[in-house]
């Protein structure tokens, strides 16, 4: 039966021990009765066994599963595990699969728990700014897609651009940018899972910290990034299809709420009792937030650290085509947002309308869409949660292990120790690094978890110890004109100045400087925007006023050398370059128009609103469950359609195989109209490591560009 508002009180006469106080539960429910939290000491709603069958028994169920697939690649397409196929996935993945794989990949612990947490804190401005505030990066790092199929067609990092551009001292800073990124998302990955497992199901917080990188630690290690995006393609459309059946119960067929106009009355009413600082009316159900917009900005800022400064992004974008570089990006970015959006505009909300007993410490360690789940679905609805959460969890992880080990093959032991190394070395030295990284963030998990570090905490504050990388990162393939000295200057001091900035602001502000105070939304803020602002100008400033010749693309970048033959990295065609120089300033128009739609226009249309109105609600959660099932179809369906030759081939057991894309573009006439570019075919025989942008000449094994 819905619930009815007008027996909301604040004391439900609940004959509690002494020394115990009632936390909401304003609609009385004798479930909660005498409870201070939500989920109570010593009791959980899932038994400990369903903890290890989720976490190991499926974890390895899918892990095998996906390294099924592999082989059916390898046994009826003829796929070969080199060193090139295993770090970018022969450079020909589609549109569908791209965007699946990025929806997968920034579908992070933090997407599903932390977006509802600050519905629970902000109301409807919540989920808007958690999902508006990490679309912006994704769409805009299109215009780092083409760039890279332009101007690096055979990278396989963003620090071989960095290296090949402005030389070792700066290939050496954004190293360690580049892996402190992958630290501070893995970390993320690990304290959320952790807490929700341990939450749902009892197990111990540090073993479920330790276990949960297991399962896909073992499929990356043997398929690389082609299992990484066969997984990532399975992972979507479990979250995806998850996301619509919590949205449409909720809204339509739950007990307790069952429509928008249930969960709008009762966010109405609750409001009353437990308004919110600094709403418009102290109502959850209004954008006009001020603690909305402070957590949209953070978001925002942030969150361009963790997509240009992470390698993973870049190698999706060097993994796909030339086509599907652009649009999987565009389409990517636009069916995430649904995620967070949906999910917390469902869960999140539900939780304040049916005000749960959850405190603001089980909300930040992000605990609110399996209290929710929990009280409308029961076992099943937190089961759903943890399946979903493990999904998150293991497809972002699994990109951040092939991403780091990436980075450390290539711009560690081929840069710096090995320079002559064979495909077969660089596999064994990817392999030995995802497992090592990946037991060692278990670990790092563990130590973050006992110093009081939450996934709350942390993902608000990642922005100032990596934001001044990404001007100097995305300045390394747009913009010629940027130099080593401006790039160095502007990350290092950017980074000093955005933790000054946070420590002194801490200090000044509370007196202190702790977990808590360092987290403080206004304190993150400032040292946000001093770490993107303040770097991006001393970058651009140093640079012009340096006065260097502009970078030659033709010359150093697109000479970054490959180690084992790659037709897509080497060669693309006339037409393929044409169209790329076309989109390419298109990109930048559609990215930066549909920014200011998600951050500004959309926004500021809302502000006649108020407070919404009944029929208002319905219309904003009409469009988010839209949103999510047209996402869910378009994704689910989309990378089956392109990949529907490879599908017969395998169900028609290798009679019907598709014509290999290397058969098309490695039989075309020298002096056809379709000639290869990228790599000039006149290359020497030699093979040296660039390192100035000017002087230096990088080639690669002219074995490479032999044609059949």
């Amino acid at each position: 039966m819905t619930i009815d508002v007008s027996t909301l009180t604040t004391d439900c006469g609940f004959d509690c021990p002494a020394g115990f106080v009632q936390f909401r539960n304003y609609w009385c429910f004798e479930e909660y009765a005498c409870q201070e939290t939500f989920f109570t000491s010593g009791e959980s709603p899932l038994p400990l066994w369903v903890g290890y069958a989720i976490v190991l028994g499926f974890g390895v169920a899918f892990g095998l599963f996906t390294l099924f697939l592999v082989y059916l690649d390898k046994k009826f397409l003829g796929t070969e595990m080199t060193s090139e196929q295993f770090n970018t996935a022969g450079r020909s993945v589609g549109i569908g699969l791209t965007a699946s794989v990025l929806v997968s990949q920034w579908t992070w612990a933090a997407t599903l728990l932390q977006s509802s947490s600050v519905a629970y804190q902000y109301g409807i401005s919540g989920p808007f700014w958690y999902a508006a505030g990490a679309t912006v990066q994704v769409i805009l790092f299109a215009i780092m897609a083409v760039q890279v199929k332009r101007r690096a067609p055979t990278s396989h990092t963003f620090l071989e651009i960095v290296n090949a551009r402005w030389g070792k001292t700066a290939h050496i800073v954004f190293l360690c940018f580049g892996l402190l990124t992958n630290i501070i998302v893995t970390s993320m990955l690990i304290l959320g899972g952790s807490a929700s497992v341990t939450a749902l199901t009892g197990m111990n917080v540090d073993l479920a910290s330790f276990l949960i990188p297991l399962g896909y630690i073992c499929y990356t290690l043997a398929g690389g990034l082609k299992a990484t995006f066969i997984a990532s393609y399975f992972n979507t459309v479990v979250i995806l299809l998850s996301l619509c059946v919590f949205s449409v119960y909720v809204y339509a067929f739950s007990d307790d709420l069952g429509s928008s106009d249930a969960v709008w009355e009762t966010l109405q009413a609750v409001s009353e009792v437990e308004p919110v600082v600094d709403n418009m009316d102290g109502s959850y159900l209004t954008m006009m937030s001020k603690g909305g917009l402070v957590f949209g900005v953070i978001n925002i800022i942030g969150n361009f650290g963790t997509v240009f400064v992470d390698q993973s992004y870049w190698q999706s974008a060097i993994s796909a085509t030339p086509q599907a570089s652009y649009k999987g990006y565009i389409l990517g970015g636009l069916c995430w947002f649904a995620i967070p959006f949906t999910l917390a505009t469902t869960l999140g909300l539900a939780n304040v309308s049916l005000s749960l007993p959850l405190t603001l410490a089980e909300a930040q360690a992000g605990l609110v869409p399996p209290a929710t789940a929990q009280h409308l679905m029961g076992t099943g609805g937190s089961a759903l949660i943890l399946v979903m959460l493990f999904m998150a969890v293991t497809s972002t992880g699994s990109a951040e292990l092939i991403g780091v080990s990436s980075v450390v093959a290539y711009d560690i032991y081929r840069t710096y120790i090995n320079p002559n190394c064979t495909g077969e070395q660089i596999i064994k030295v990817s392999r030995v690094v995802i497992l090592v990284f990946g037991l060692a963030m278990g670990g790092f998990g563990i130590a973050l978890n006992h110093i009081g570090i939450s996934l709350g905490w942390l993902y608000l504050a990642m922005g100032v110890m990596i934001g001044s990388a990404v001007f100097p990162v995305a300045y390394s393939i747009t913009w010629a004109g940027c130099t080593a000295k401006g790039a160095i200057s502007g990350a290092l001091i950017g980074q000093f100045a955005a933790i000054v900035t946070w420590l002194s602001y801490a200090l000044v502000e509370f007196g202190e400087i702790t977990v808590d105070t360092l987290g403080d939304n206004y304190v993150i803020m400032a040292a946000n925007l001093v770490a993107i602002l303040g770097s991006g100008a001393i970058c651009t400033t140093v640079s012009l006023l340096s006065k260097e010749p502009p970078c030659d693309w033709e010359n150093t970048t697109m000479k970054i050398p490959l180690i084992e033959r790659d037709v897509q990295g080497t060669l693309y065609t006339e037409e393929e370059d044409a169209e790329l120089r076309r989109v390419s300033k298109l990109i930048w128009y559609l990215g930066i128009g549909l920014t200011l739609v998600l951050v500004i226009l959309w926004p500021v249309l809302t502000i006649p609103a108020g407070v919404f109105s009944k029929s208002y609600f319905q219309f904003w959660v009409i469009l988010s469950i839209l949103w999510g099932c047209v996402a869910t179809v378009a994704l689910v369906f989309l990378p089956i359609y392109e990949a529907r030759a490879s599908i017969m081939a395998v169900l028609t057991w290798g009679k019907m195989v598709p014509t290999p894309v290397e058969e098309s573009v490695m039989t075309v006439a020298p002096d056809s109209k379709s000639e290869k570019k990228g790599i000039q075919q006149q290359l020497p025989e030699t093979s040296v490591h660039m390192v100035d942008c000017t002087d230096s000449v990088v080639t690669s094994d002219a074995q490479i560009l032999t044609k059949k």
